[in-house]
Protein backbone atom coordinates (compact mmCIF):
# COMPACT_ATOMS: atom_id res chain seq x y z
CA UNK A 1 0.00 0.00 0.00
CA UNK A 2 1.42 3.36 -1.02
CA UNK A 3 0.13 6.87 -1.28
CA UNK A 4 -0.30 10.05 0.69
CA UNK A 5 -2.75 10.94 3.46
CA UNK A 6 -3.33 14.27 5.20
CA UNK A 7 -3.43 14.03 9.01
CA UNK A 8 -4.77 16.96 11.04
CA UNK A 9 -5.63 17.45 14.70
CA UNK A 10 -4.35 18.90 17.94
CA UNK A 11 -1.58 16.27 17.91
CA UNK A 12 -1.06 13.72 15.13
CA UNK A 13 2.14 11.88 16.11
CA UNK A 14 0.39 8.58 16.88
CA UNK A 15 -1.68 8.74 13.68
CA UNK A 16 1.49 9.42 11.70
CA UNK A 17 3.09 6.30 13.19
CA UNK A 18 0.06 4.28 12.09
CA UNK A 19 0.24 5.80 8.61
CA UNK A 20 3.90 4.84 8.21
CA UNK A 21 3.15 1.34 9.53
CA UNK A 22 0.43 1.09 6.86
CA UNK A 23 2.89 2.04 4.12
CA UNK A 24 1.47 5.53 3.64
CA UNK A 25 3.25 8.87 3.43
CA UNK A 26 1.59 11.26 5.90
CA UNK A 27 1.28 15.01 5.33
CA UNK A 28 0.77 16.44 8.81
CA UNK A 29 -0.23 19.61 10.62
CA UNK A 30 -1.01 20.05 14.29
CA UNK A 31 -0.50 22.46 17.20
CA UNK A 32 2.84 21.09 18.39
CA UNK A 33 5.14 19.89 15.61
CA UNK A 34 6.80 17.53 18.09
CA UNK A 35 10.39 16.51 17.51
CA UNK A 36 9.63 12.79 17.12
CA UNK A 37 6.86 13.56 14.62
CA UNK A 38 9.27 15.56 12.45
CA UNK A 39 11.87 12.78 12.66
CA UNK A 40 9.27 10.17 11.71
CA UNK A 41 8.14 12.18 8.69
CA UNK A 42 11.70 12.70 7.51
CA UNK A 43 12.48 8.98 7.69
CA UNK A 44 9.08 7.79 6.47
CA UNK A 45 8.74 9.94 3.38
CA UNK A 46 6.12 12.26 4.83
CA UNK A 47 6.04 16.01 5.28
CA UNK A 48 5.10 18.48 8.00
CA UNK A 49 2.82 21.14 6.53
CA UNK A 50 3.04 23.58 9.44
CA UNK A 51 1.95 24.31 12.99
CA UNK A 52 -1.57 25.49 13.61
CA UNK A 53 -2.46 28.46 15.78
CA UNK A 54 -6.13 27.53 15.48
CA UNK A 55 -8.15 25.10 13.39
CA UNK A 56 -9.31 28.06 11.32
CA UNK A 57 -5.83 27.93 9.72
CA UNK A 58 -6.51 24.53 8.15
CA UNK A 59 -8.31 25.42 4.90
CA UNK A 60 -5.59 27.85 3.88
CA UNK A 61 -2.79 25.49 4.86
CA UNK A 62 -4.26 22.61 2.87
CA UNK A 63 -4.54 24.55 -0.38
CA UNK A 64 -0.98 23.47 -1.18
CA UNK A 65 -1.99 19.78 -1.04
CA UNK A 66 -3.60 18.16 -4.11
CA UNK A 67 -7.34 17.83 -3.62
CA UNK A 68 -7.36 14.08 -4.26
CA UNK A 69 -5.26 13.32 -1.15
CA UNK A 70 -7.67 12.05 1.56
CA UNK A 71 -7.82 13.64 4.99
CA UNK A 72 -8.06 11.92 8.37
CA UNK A 73 -8.64 14.10 11.41
CA UNK A 74 -8.12 13.52 15.10
CA UNK A 75 -8.63 15.13 18.50
CA UNK A 76 -9.94 18.66 18.93
CA UNK A 77 -11.40 19.23 15.48
CA UNK A 78 -14.82 17.95 16.63
CA UNK A 79 -15.06 21.27 18.48
CA UNK A 80 -14.70 23.18 15.20
CA UNK A 81 -17.43 21.63 13.02
CA UNK A 82 -17.59 24.81 10.92
CA UNK A 83 -14.00 24.12 9.80
CA UNK A 84 -14.92 20.52 8.94
CA UNK A 85 -17.82 21.85 6.88
CA UNK A 86 -15.52 24.20 4.98
CA UNK A 87 -13.07 21.38 4.31
CA UNK A 88 -15.84 19.05 3.14
CA UNK A 89 -17.03 21.67 0.63
CA UNK A 90 -13.54 21.81 -0.89
CA UNK A 91 -14.05 18.43 -2.54
CA UNK A 92 -11.23 16.71 -0.67
CA UNK A 93 -12.15 13.17 0.52
CA UNK A 94 -12.57 13.34 4.32
CA UNK A 95 -12.51 9.95 6.01
CA UNK A 96 -14.84 9.09 8.86
CA UNK A 97 -17.81 11.04 10.17
CA UNK A 98 -19.24 13.98 8.25
CA UNK A 99 -19.90 17.37 9.91
CA UNK A 100 -23.62 16.62 10.37
CA UNK A 101 -22.81 13.52 12.43
CA UNK A 102 -20.18 15.46 14.38
CA UNK A 103 -22.64 18.16 15.37
CA UNK A 104 -25.25 15.54 16.25
CA UNK A 105 -23.14 13.58 18.74
CA UNK A 106 -21.75 16.73 20.37
CA UNK A 107 -25.31 17.55 21.47
CA UNK A 108 -25.92 15.96 24.87
CA UNK A 109 -29.70 15.93 24.37
CA UNK A 110 -29.26 13.60 21.41
CA UNK A 111 -27.00 11.24 23.36
CA UNK A 112 -29.48 11.00 26.22
CA UNK A 113 -32.31 10.18 23.80
CA UNK A 114 -30.39 7.78 21.56
CA UNK A 115 -28.97 5.44 24.21
CA UNK A 116 -32.33 4.98 25.94
CA UNK A 117 -33.26 1.30 25.92
CA UNK A 118 -29.75 0.10 25.02
CA UNK A 119 -28.81 -1.01 28.52
CA UNK A 120 -26.41 1.95 28.82
CA UNK A 121 -27.34 4.99 30.90
CA UNK A 122 -26.62 8.69 30.38
CA UNK A 123 -26.11 10.97 33.40
CA UNK A 124 -28.66 13.65 34.22
CA UNK A 125 -27.47 16.70 32.24
CA UNK A 126 -28.79 20.24 31.90
CA UNK A 127 -27.69 23.65 30.75
CA UNK A 128 -25.78 25.40 33.52
CA UNK A 129 -27.85 28.41 34.57
CA UNK A 130 -28.32 29.75 38.06
CA UNK A 131 -27.71 27.91 41.34
CA UNK A 132 -26.61 24.29 41.27
CA UNK A 133 -29.11 21.95 42.94
CA UNK A 134 -28.09 19.68 45.78
CA UNK A 135 -25.96 16.63 45.07
CA UNK A 136 -22.69 15.83 43.35
CA UNK A 137 -22.29 17.59 39.98
CA UNK A 138 -19.73 18.25 37.27
CA UNK A 139 -19.57 21.50 35.31
CA UNK A 140 -18.31 21.10 31.74
CA UNK A 141 -17.80 23.28 28.71
CA UNK A 142 -20.01 22.31 25.77
CA UNK A 143 -16.85 22.22 23.65
CA UNK A 144 -14.60 20.42 26.09
CA UNK A 145 -11.72 18.12 25.16
CA UNK A 146 -9.52 15.85 27.22
CA UNK A 147 -11.25 16.64 30.50
CA UNK A 148 -9.94 20.21 30.47
CA UNK A 149 -12.35 22.67 32.04
CA UNK A 150 -14.30 20.04 34.00
CA UNK A 151 -14.91 20.75 37.68
CA UNK A 152 -16.66 18.90 40.44
CA UNK A 153 -18.96 21.24 42.34
CA UNK A 154 -21.46 20.91 45.12
CA UNK A 155 -23.87 23.81 45.45
CA UNK A 156 -23.14 27.10 43.70
CA UNK A 157 -20.87 28.07 40.82
CA UNK A 158 -17.34 28.69 42.06
CA UNK A 159 -15.12 31.44 40.65
CA UNK A 160 -13.18 29.11 38.32
CA UNK A 161 -16.41 28.23 36.53
CA UNK A 162 -17.67 31.81 36.36
CA UNK A 163 -14.35 32.89 34.86
CA UNK A 164 -14.97 30.66 31.83
CA UNK A 165 -17.72 32.88 30.50
CA UNK A 166 -18.87 36.46 30.98
CA UNK A 167 -22.45 35.23 31.20
CA UNK A 168 -22.10 33.22 34.40
CA UNK A 169 -22.76 29.82 32.86
CA UNK A 170 -23.66 30.25 29.17
CA UNK A 171 -21.97 27.52 27.12
CA UNK A 172 -21.57 25.30 30.18
CA UNK A 173 -23.24 22.02 31.06
CA UNK A 174 -24.19 20.67 34.45
CA UNK A 175 -23.93 16.87 34.68
CA UNK A 176 -24.58 14.68 37.68
CA UNK A 177 -21.36 12.92 38.69
CA UNK A 178 -21.29 9.14 38.35
CA UNK A 179 -18.72 7.40 40.60
CA UNK A 180 -16.75 4.56 39.06
CA UNK A 181 -13.89 3.86 36.64
CA UNK A 182 -13.65 5.84 33.38
CA UNK A 183 -13.01 3.63 30.36
CA UNK A 184 -12.67 4.26 26.64
CA UNK A 185 -13.93 2.02 23.84
CA UNK A 186 -13.05 2.17 20.17
CA UNK A 187 -15.61 1.08 17.56
CA UNK A 188 -15.62 0.68 13.82
CA UNK A 189 -18.96 1.78 12.33
CA UNK A 190 -20.07 0.51 8.94
CA UNK A 191 -23.57 0.26 7.43
CA UNK A 192 -25.16 1.07 10.79
CA UNK A 193 -23.31 -1.71 12.63
CA UNK A 194 -20.65 -1.29 15.30
CA UNK A 195 -17.66 -3.59 15.81
CA UNK A 196 -15.79 -3.19 19.11
CA UNK A 197 -12.04 -2.91 18.47
CA UNK A 198 -11.21 -2.79 22.17
CA UNK A 199 -11.55 -1.13 25.56
CA UNK A 200 -9.00 0.61 27.78
CA UNK A 201 -8.73 2.26 31.15
CA UNK A 202 -8.83 6.04 30.98
CA UNK A 203 -6.39 7.73 33.33
CA UNK A 204 -7.71 11.04 34.67
CA UNK A 205 -6.33 13.59 37.10
CA UNK A 206 -3.05 11.84 37.95
CA UNK A 207 -1.13 14.24 40.17
CA UNK A 208 2.04 12.29 39.36
CA UNK A 209 1.66 13.45 35.74
CA UNK A 210 1.10 17.11 36.58
CA UNK A 211 -2.71 17.23 36.60
CA UNK A 212 -2.63 19.10 39.91
CA UNK A 213 -6.10 20.38 40.79
CA UNK A 214 -7.54 19.29 37.41
CA UNK A 215 -9.26 16.17 38.70
CA UNK A 216 -10.71 15.13 35.31
CA UNK A 217 -7.80 16.02 33.06
CA UNK A 218 -7.00 13.20 30.60
CA UNK A 219 -3.61 11.68 31.42
CA UNK A 220 -3.59 8.69 29.06
CA UNK A 221 -4.99 5.20 28.59
CA UNK A 222 -4.01 1.64 29.41
CA UNK A 223 -5.28 -1.49 27.69
CA UNK A 224 -6.66 -3.55 26.24
CA UNK A 225 -8.86 -4.58 29.16
CA UNK A 226 -11.29 -7.46 29.21
CA UNK A 227 -14.95 -6.72 29.86
CA UNK A 228 -17.79 -9.13 30.50
CA UNK A 229 -19.90 -10.28 27.58
CA UNK A 230 -22.87 -8.49 29.15
CA UNK A 231 -21.04 -5.15 29.22
CA UNK A 232 -19.77 -5.63 25.67
CA UNK A 233 -23.26 -6.41 24.38
CA UNK A 234 -24.69 -3.29 26.03
CA UNK A 235 -21.86 -1.10 24.74
CA UNK A 236 -22.30 -2.39 21.18
CA UNK A 237 -26.08 -1.88 21.42
CA UNK A 238 -25.57 1.72 22.56
CA UNK A 239 -23.04 2.30 19.79
CA UNK A 240 -25.49 1.04 17.16
CA UNK A 241 -28.28 3.21 18.59
CA UNK A 242 -25.92 6.17 18.22
CA UNK A 243 -24.99 5.11 14.70
CA UNK A 244 -28.66 5.01 13.75
CA UNK A 245 -29.32 8.42 15.26
CA UNK A 246 -26.28 10.30 14.01
CA UNK A 247 -25.05 8.34 10.99
CA UNK A 248 -21.68 7.49 12.52
CA UNK A 249 -19.15 5.85 10.25
CA UNK A 250 -15.53 4.79 10.48
CA UNK A 251 -13.47 4.54 13.65
CA UNK A 252 -14.82 6.47 16.65
CA UNK A 253 -14.26 6.53 20.40
CA UNK A 254 -16.88 6.36 23.14
CA UNK A 255 -16.10 7.32 26.74
CA UNK A 256 -17.93 5.61 29.58
CA UNK A 257 -17.91 5.27 33.35
CA UNK A 258 -18.09 1.70 34.62
CA UNK A 259 -20.00 1.84 37.91
CA UNK A 260 -20.58 -1.61 39.36
CA UNK A 261 -22.84 -3.46 36.96
CA UNK A 262 -23.84 -0.22 35.21
CA UNK A 263 -22.32 1.43 32.15
CA UNK A 264 -22.78 5.17 31.69
CA UNK A 265 -22.03 6.97 28.42
CA UNK A 266 -20.24 10.30 28.89
CA UNK A 267 -19.05 11.39 25.44
CA UNK A 268 -18.74 10.41 21.80
CA UNK A 269 -15.52 11.28 19.96
CA UNK A 270 -16.54 11.03 16.27
CA UNK A 271 -12.98 10.32 15.07
CA UNK A 272 -10.00 8.08 15.79
CA UNK A 273 -9.25 8.58 19.51
CA UNK A 274 -5.80 8.82 21.11
CA UNK A 275 -6.13 5.28 22.48
CA UNK A 276 -6.09 3.81 18.95
CA UNK A 277 -2.40 2.86 19.22
CA UNK A 278 -3.31 0.29 21.90
CA UNK A 279 -5.13 -1.74 19.24
CA UNK A 280 -2.99 -0.72 16.25
CA UNK A 281 0.28 -2.07 17.67
CA UNK A 282 1.61 -4.84 15.39
CA UNK A 283 -1.51 -4.47 13.20
CA UNK A 284 -0.04 -2.28 10.44
CA UNK A 285 -1.97 0.87 11.39
CA UNK A 286 -5.33 -0.91 11.53
CA UNK A 287 -7.44 2.04 12.72
CA UNK A 288 -6.13 4.34 10.00
CA UNK A 289 -6.61 1.72 7.28
CA UNK A 290 -10.17 1.11 8.48
CA UNK A 291 -10.84 4.84 8.44
CA UNK A 292 -9.61 5.10 4.86
CA UNK A 293 -11.60 2.08 3.70
CA UNK A 294 -8.38 0.23 2.91
CA UNK A 295 -8.95 -2.67 5.33
CA UNK A 296 -11.72 -4.85 6.69
CA UNK A 297 -12.04 -6.51 10.06
CA UNK A 298 -11.33 -9.97 8.69
CA UNK A 299 -8.32 -11.45 10.43
CA UNK A 300 -8.34 -8.88 13.23
CA UNK A 301 -11.11 -10.32 15.37
CA UNK A 302 -10.36 -10.66 19.09
CA UNK A 303 -8.60 -8.68 21.77
CA UNK A 304 -5.14 -7.30 21.01
CA UNK A 305 -2.46 -9.08 23.03
CA UNK A 306 -0.36 -7.64 25.83
CA UNK A 307 -0.90 -4.34 27.64
CA UNK A 308 0.05 -0.85 26.47
CA UNK A 309 -0.06 2.46 28.31
CA UNK A 310 0.26 6.07 27.26
CA UNK A 311 1.06 8.41 30.15
CA UNK A 312 0.63 12.09 29.26
CA UNK A 313 2.82 14.34 31.42
CA UNK A 314 1.50 17.89 31.87
CA UNK A 315 3.17 21.15 32.77
CA UNK A 316 1.61 22.28 36.05
CA UNK A 317 -0.70 25.26 36.01
CA UNK A 318 0.23 28.31 38.00
CA UNK A 319 -0.55 27.59 41.63
CA UNK A 320 -0.15 23.81 41.31
CA UNK A 321 2.76 22.05 43.01
CA UNK A 322 5.74 21.17 40.83
CA UNK A 323 6.08 17.42 40.32
CA UNK A 324 9.32 15.55 39.52
CA UNK A 325 9.90 14.35 35.96
CA UNK A 326 11.70 11.15 34.94
CA UNK A 327 15.29 11.19 33.73
CA UNK A 328 15.03 11.09 29.93
CA UNK A 329 18.42 9.43 29.55
CA UNK A 330 17.47 6.48 31.72
CA UNK A 331 13.91 5.41 30.97
CA UNK A 332 12.92 1.91 32.14
CA UNK A 333 13.08 -0.99 29.69
CA UNK A 334 9.94 -1.09 27.57
CA UNK A 335 9.24 2.65 28.02
CA UNK A 336 9.83 5.20 25.26
CA UNK A 337 9.45 8.96 25.05
CA UNK A 338 6.85 10.29 22.61
CA UNK A 339 5.35 13.67 21.69
CA UNK A 340 8.74 15.18 22.49
CA UNK A 341 8.64 18.97 22.28
CA UNK A 342 11.06 21.02 20.21
CA UNK A 343 13.21 23.77 21.62
CA UNK A 344 10.43 26.19 22.57
CA UNK A 345 9.53 26.83 26.21
CA UNK A 346 6.78 24.66 27.64
CA UNK A 347 3.64 26.52 28.62
CA UNK A 348 1.91 26.05 32.00
CA UNK A 349 -1.16 23.86 31.73
CA UNK A 350 -0.11 22.31 28.39
CA UNK A 351 0.99 18.72 27.72
CA UNK A 352 4.77 18.31 27.96
CA UNK A 353 5.40 14.82 26.56
CA UNK A 354 4.12 11.24 26.66
CA UNK A 355 5.61 8.01 27.95
CA UNK A 356 4.63 4.83 26.09
CA UNK A 357 4.93 1.45 27.78
CA UNK A 358 4.40 -1.99 26.23
CA UNK A 359 4.35 -5.05 28.45
CA UNK A 360 2.47 -8.31 28.97
CA UNK A 361 -0.27 -7.33 31.44
CA UNK A 362 -1.53 -4.58 33.77
CA UNK A 363 0.40 -6.24 36.57
CA UNK A 364 3.51 -6.20 34.39
CA UNK A 365 3.08 -2.47 33.77
CA UNK A 366 2.76 -1.86 37.50
CA UNK A 367 5.94 -3.83 38.14
CA UNK A 368 7.84 -1.72 35.61
CA UNK A 369 6.78 1.49 37.34
CA UNK A 370 7.48 0.13 40.82
CA UNK A 371 10.92 -1.13 39.80
CA UNK A 372 11.82 2.26 38.29
CA UNK A 373 10.65 3.86 41.53
CA UNK A 374 13.35 2.10 43.53
CA UNK A 375 15.82 4.82 42.53
CA UNK A 376 16.37 7.45 45.23
CA UNK A 377 16.56 10.44 42.86
CA UNK A 378 13.73 12.67 41.61
CA UNK A 379 13.19 10.33 38.68
CA UNK A 380 12.55 7.48 41.10
CA UNK A 381 10.05 9.68 42.94
CA UNK A 382 8.18 10.29 39.65
CA UNK A 383 7.85 6.56 39.02
CA UNK A 384 6.75 5.83 42.60
CA UNK A 385 4.00 8.43 42.36
CA UNK A 386 2.94 7.10 38.93
CA UNK A 387 2.91 3.52 40.26
CA UNK A 388 0.64 4.61 43.11
CA UNK A 389 -1.78 6.28 40.67
CA UNK A 390 -1.81 3.20 38.42
CA UNK A 391 -2.35 0.85 41.36
CA UNK A 392 -5.33 2.94 42.50
CA UNK A 393 -6.93 2.84 39.03
CA UNK A 394 -6.38 -0.91 38.66
CA UNK A 395 -7.99 -1.47 42.04
CA UNK A 396 -10.90 0.80 41.11
CA UNK A 397 -11.39 -1.14 37.88
CA UNK A 398 -11.38 -4.46 39.71
CA UNK A 399 -14.04 -3.16 42.11
CA UNK A 400 -16.31 -2.29 39.17
CA UNK A 401 -15.81 -5.38 37.00
CA UNK A 402 -18.63 -7.95 37.09
CA UNK A 403 -17.55 -11.35 38.40
CA UNK A 404 -17.79 -13.04 35.01
CA UNK A 405 -14.95 -10.83 33.69
CA UNK A 406 -12.64 -11.14 36.69
CA UNK A 407 -9.46 -13.03 35.89
CA UNK A 408 -5.95 -11.69 35.57
CA UNK A 409 -6.84 -8.13 34.54
CA UNK A 410 -5.09 -6.60 37.53
CA UNK A 411 -2.53 -9.35 37.78
CA UNK A 412 -3.94 -10.73 41.06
Amino acid sequence: MTGQVVLVGASVRSLAESAVAAGLRPLCCDFFGDRDLLQLLESGGGRFLGRLQSFADLPGLLRMVPGAVPLVWSGGLENAPEVLEELSHSGRPIAGCDPVAVRAVRNWRNLSEWVAGSGVDFPETRACHGPIPGGDWLVKSERSAGGAGVWRVNGGLDERVRALTPFGGAGLLLQRRVPGMPISMVFFFSAGRAALLGASLQFCGWRSLGAGSREYLWCGNGGPIRLSQSLQRRAVAAAEFLAAGAGLRGVCGLDFVLSGQDLWLLEVNPRIPASHWIYDSAREGLSLRLQLGQAGLEGWVGVAKGFRMQLVVWCPQRGDAEMPWPAMDGLPAGVRLADAPGGEALQPGNPAFSLLLETDSPAGALRVLQSAGESSDDGGLFWRHAAADLAADLQNFRLQVPLEAEDDETGE
